[in-house]
């Protein structure tokens, strides 16, 4: 995967709150959808899309389907782009970035 196809999977917000859910342990679509308040097909779709950018790995156990991150730097880099964020933010509040 190149950056620009990494960085459209994770340009949608829930698609971002699903990824931090997965970054502590594998969970089901059940867990998903009661940590992030999202409703099931949008978790589903979400999900969907994650796992063909290969963000996300899943396997079967029982009737349930577990999802997990592949890729421990996935995590990383979301944190990075955060808190990058929330410094540029701090800057443009104190007029620093014009």
């Amino acid at each position: 995967m190149n950056e620009e196809k990494f960085l459209k999977c994770i340009v949608d917000n829930n698609r971002r709150r699903i990824l931090e859910c997965l970054g502590s342990s594998e969970k089901c679509v059940n867990d998903i959808i009661e940590l992030t308040h999202l409703e099931q097909s949008l978790v589903s779709f979400h999900l969907k899309s994650l796992k063909a950018c290969g963000l996300v790995k899943s396997r079967r156990e029982g009737k349930k389907i577990m999802y997990k991150i592949s890729h421990q730097g996935i995590i990383d880099a979301l944190k990075f782009i955060k808190e990058l964020s929330l410094e540029i933010k701090e800057l443009c509040e104190n007029n620093e970035c014009n």
